[in-house]
């Protein structure tokens, strides 16, 4: 009887022991105040431009037609899309620092009328742009700041499922191509008429890099071991868009179209939704992610 209560007593003593020490190593941990996340990100933006100077080969006879010629910007048919991956950091459970590479499509249009008496002339121009973008953030978690320590029956510290954020940061931009599509409409006796729709590559004429800044908000949830996350954020321009230095290198657009560009910056708001997996597991037997 004594020795099969010893070995009852010894099995306890392990266990508890065992227990403990499982406690302690999770406690002890050096990362389980640290997640770092990868992950993939898609959406679109709603784009607008701001003009800084603007610039036409055409001008007015008389001061009261000063704006006469001007380019026309519409603000219906900018829509582009932007996809890429995403890099985080959480350093503590409400502070993130992340930064994205994405392709970021870019479009506007504006218009261009040369009105007449008899006759009348519209150019229509469409732009699409393709920017590799570097946005660099941080991150602000709305959430209450919890224990992080497991408790003594190995209960990992709870983590809300849904946690609303806010963000603020720079966007850097390298212009991958740039593209242009323009058309010419004539107007005569109320007949209109179009006499051409041409193509042309546009990317010498635009900066080759661009900086911005950009605030949004959003939320992440938790899904099984990954999160989705759905931002929406408002970006703007900081420089010139335009490459200054080449506004009269396209003798086509100035010849056919009296086409030159203006110097503008980009506005716009974006939705995006990603997924981000984590990349430091406490065990990577059941990969149980660090959850902050």
């Amino acid at each position: 009887m004594t020795k099969y209560f010893c070995s009852i007593f010894l099995l306890l003593s392990t266990a508890l022991c065992q227990a403990q020490s499982v406690w302690s190593k999770l406690n002890k941990d050096p990362f389980k105040n640290s997640q770092v996340y990868v992950g993939f990100r898609t959406g679109a933006n709603y784009n607008t431009i701001n003009i800084i100077n603007r610039y036409s080969l055409i001008k007015p006879t008389s001061s009261l037609d000063e704006g006469l010629y001007d380019k026309k910007y519409q603000e219906v048919e900018n829509i582009g899309i932007i996809y890429g991956v995403s890099f985080l950091y959480q350093f503590e459970q409400r502070l993130v620092i992340g930064a994205n590479a994405s392709v970021n499509q870019i479009r506007f249009k504006y218009t261009q009328d040369q009105p007449g008496s008899t006759r009348s002339v519209n150019f229509i121009h469409n732009h699409d742009l393709n920017y590799l973008d570097v946005p660099v953030f941080f991150r602000f978690m709305f959430r209450k700041i919890n224990s992080r320590f497991w408790d003594k029956k190995g209960r990992k510290p709870t983590v809300p499922a849904i946690i609303p954020f806010a963000q603020v940061g720079l966007n850097f931009s390298m212009l991958m191509n740039a593209n242009k599509e323009y058309s010419k409409f004539t107007t005569q006796n109320g007949i209109e008429s179009q006499e051409f729709e041409k193509n042309a590559d546009i990317k010498s004429l635009m900066s080759p890099f661009t900086v911005g800044a950009f605030v949004g908000g959003g939320a992440r949830v938790r899904v099984g071991t990954f999160y989705i996350t759905a931002e929406a954020n408002f970006r703007q321009g900081l420089s010139n868009a335009n490459n200054q230095n080449a506004r009269y290198l396209n003798e086509n657009l100035q010849n056919e179209a009296y086409d030159i560009m203006d110097d503008f910056s980009f506005q716009s708001v974006e939705g995006l939704i990603g997924i981000i997996f984590p990349l430091k597991y406490l065990s990577k037997k059941e990969f149980m992610p660090v959850e902050i």
